[in-house]
C-alpha cells in the first residue's frame, strides 16, 4: 500500500465523512472521487457517497493513509450514528427501497463560521437531516448560494484555511447570510412572529423524532418518533399530490411567514417526500401540516385562511383531495396516533370508499400512462 499522505486535516467528531474527505481533497486540489480512488484504488464502492456507503475496507485504507484511528472515522458514518433512519431516509445502496444518489444537505452559515474560526469550515452531521432551522443558532438552513444562481454543488477550497464556497461565484458560504423567505406583504409583524414561533417549535419536534426521541405533534401531544414521521410523510404526500389538473392542495396555503406560494405544478405522480424538499419548501409544507392539525385560530394563521373561506382542517383535506389520495391516507394512517386514526376512520365510514379497489384502479391507470409515455419517447427517439 502507498505511504501516508503528508497533509491530512483531522476529522471533527460531529462531521460528515464526505465533508472530511472533501476538506482533504481541497488541500490537494482534487475531487473527492479522485481522493477516494487514490486512498482505496481497489474498493468498488467509491462511487457511493461515503456518508452512506462507507465500507470497512475503504475506511481501513483511508485510516492508514491519513493516519487516523479507523473506529473514529467509522463513527462518523450516518448508518452508525442514526441506524434506524436508513431504510426510510438515507439513500439505499443495496438495490432495495427508494434509490437516491445523494443526500440533500442544508447548512447553517453560523456553524460554518464557527468551524472556520477554529481551523476551517466543515459540514456537521445535522446538515444531512431534513430540517428547516439550525436549532443551535436559530438560523434558517440553506442549500444553495444566495448571492448568485449557482449551477454547481458547493465545494471545499483551500485559501488561508479551508472554506466551504459557492462553486459558481466563489463566495465563502459562512458569509452567505439568509434570513429566510420574505414574509407576505399584507401581514403584520405580530402574525409573522407568531407563525415563526410555531414553525421553529414544529421543526424542533421533528428534529427529536428524526433522532428517535418522542416528540410533541401539533394538536395531538406527545407521540412516538415513528408516529410523528408517519404523519408528516402522509400529509406531505397528500399536500403535494397532483390532481387531474396537475395542481395540488399545497397551493391553497399561504402562511404569513412565507411569501405567496408559487403555483405548484407536479411533474410526476410520485411526488418528492418531505426529506427531499428544500428548506424553504419544507417550511411551506410544515406550515400547512401545522394548519391541518391545529385548532381554528392557529390553522387560520398558518394557512392564510380568511374568514370567507372554509377552515382548512384534516377533514377538509380528506374531503377535497382526489379519491386515490384519500385512499392512500386511509391505508397508511395505521401508523398514526389514535386520535388522527379515528378522524380518518370517520371519513372512511362516512364516504364508504373501497380503498383497495380505488388504489388498484389508480395503479392500473398509472401503468397505462407510463406505457403511453414510453411509446411516445420511442417514437421521438
Amino acid at each position: 500500500m502507498p505511504g501516508a499522505l503528508p497533509i491530512a486535516p483531522r476529522p471533527h467528531s460531529d462531521e460528515l465523512i464526505s465533508s472530511w474527505l472533501a476538506r482533504i481533497a481541497a488541500c490537494y486540489e482534487v475531487s473527492i472521487t479522485e481522493l477516494r480512488q487514490e486512498l482505496s484504488p481497489d474498493s468498488p464502492g467509491t462511487k457511493v457517497r461515503a456518508d452512506v456507503g462507507w465500507k470497512g475496507s475503504e475506511a481501513n485504507s483511508a485510516a492508514q493513509r491519513l493516519r487516523v484511528d479507523q473506529d473514529a472515522i467509522m463513527r462518523l458514518n450516518l448508518k452508525r450514528r442514526w441506524p434506524w433512519l436508513v431504510t426510510a431516509w438515507l439513500p439505499r445502496t443495496d438495490g432495495k427501497g427508494r434509490a437516491r444518489g445523494e443526500l440533500d444537505l442544508a447548512w447553517c452559515h453560523v456553524c460554518l463560521a464557527e468551524g472556520h474560526a477554529t481551523g476551517g469550515a466543515y459540514l456537521d452531521a445535522e446538515a444531512a437531516l431534513p430540517l428547516i432551522f439550525c436549532h443551535r443558532h436559530g438560523t434558517w438552513r440553506q442549500d444553495f448560494c444566495r448571492r448568485c444562481q449557482p449551477h454547481h454543488e458547493p465545494r471545499f477550497s483551500w485559501r488561508s484555511r479551508i472554506e466551504f464556497t459557492c462553486a459558481d461565484c466563489g463566495v465563502p458560504l459562512r458569509t452567505n447570510y439568509w434570513s429566510g423567505p420574505r414574509p407576505a406583504s399584507d401581514c403584520g409583524s405580530e402574525e409573522v412572529s407568531g407563525a415563526l414561533n410555531l414553525l421553529v417549535a414544529f421543526d424542533g419536534e421533528l428534529r427529536k423524532a428524526l433522532v428517535r426521541r418522542s416528540a410533541s405533534l401539533t394538536g395531538i401531544g406527545q407521540v412516538s418518533a415513528r408516529q410523528f414521521l408517519a404523519v408528516l410523510d402522509g400529509l406531505t404526500r397528500a399536500l403535494l399530490a397532483p390532481d387531474i389538473n396537475r395542481t395540488s392542495r399545497i397551493n391553497l396555503f399561504n402562511s404569513p411567514l412565507l411569501p405567496n406560494m408559487p403555483n405548484h405544478e407536479p411533474q410526476t405522480w410520485e411526488e418528492q417526500p418531505f426529506h427531499e424538499l428544500s428548506p424553504a419548501y419544507r417550511a411551506h409544507v410544515s406550515s400547512a401540516v401545522i394548519g391541518l392539525l391545529s385548532d381554528e385560530p392557529v390553522s387560520r394563521l398558518m394557512s392564510g385562511v380568511r374568514p370567507a373561506y372554509k377552515w382548512q382542517s384534516l377533514e377538509w383535506l380528506l374531503s377535497t383531495t382526489p379519491k386515490w389520495v384519500q385512499a392512500m391516507l386511509i391505508q397508511n394512517c395505521k401508523d398514526w396516533p389514535a386520535p388522527l386514526r379515528v378522524r380518518v376512520g370517520l371519513h372512511h365510514s362516512r364516504t364508504g370508499l373501497d380503498v383497495a379497489d380505488i388504489l388498484a384502479q389508480f395503479l392500473a391507470w398509472l401503468a397505462e400512462e407510463e406505457q403511453r409515455q414510453r411509446e411516445r419517447v420511442s417514437l421521438i427517439g
